[in-house]
């Protein structure tokens, strides 16, 4: 889980805690919303099986929101996520891997994966989150 706390930016700062407390809730609230879109947007581009969009859960608790993706549906989240070394694929269960190709099928006993840089979405978001708290805490000043 990775946790934010806004700093460096005082006038937000002070302008949220002018929020009476209700307010400050919905502003967290909009807030979490703000990152669930965005994380939501940036798994889009992985949409091989959709598995990786589908796993992203929001759960809602009085004072708390947390946004993570479910490795019972997508195991693979982290890999995505953080990426992977280069290193060797082997079969488990089997003598051989199996793939599909144009024509037919590709067998080996193993394969050298070059490995994954990585798209750190939640990182990103969590990046973007201070800017999103500026825009949603301006907005509940106007609306009051």
């Amino acid at each position: 889980m990775i946790k934010t706390e806004i700093t460096g930016n005082e006038a937000v700062r002070e302008a949220f805690q002018t929020l009476v407390p209700k307010v400050q809730k919905n502003a967290i609230a909009r807030l979490a919303a703000a990152i669930h879109d965005d994380v939501k947007d940036r798994i889009g581009t992985h949409t091989k099986t959709g598995a990786l969009e589908q796993s992203l859960r929001w759960v809602k608790r009085e004072d708390e929101h947390l946004i993570y993706n479910d490795l019972q549906r997508a195991p693979h989240a982290m890999f995505v996520h953080w990426g992977t070394s280069p290193h060797v694929i082997r079969p488990k269960n089997k003598r051989v891997l199996r793939w599909p190709l144009p024509g037919g099928f590709a067998f080996a006993k193993k394969v050298n994966h070059p490995g994954y840089e990585g798209h750190p979405y939640f990182v990103q978001a969590a990046q973007e989150a201070p800017r999103m708290f500026a825009a949603i805490v301006q907005q509940l000043q106007r609306e009051l």
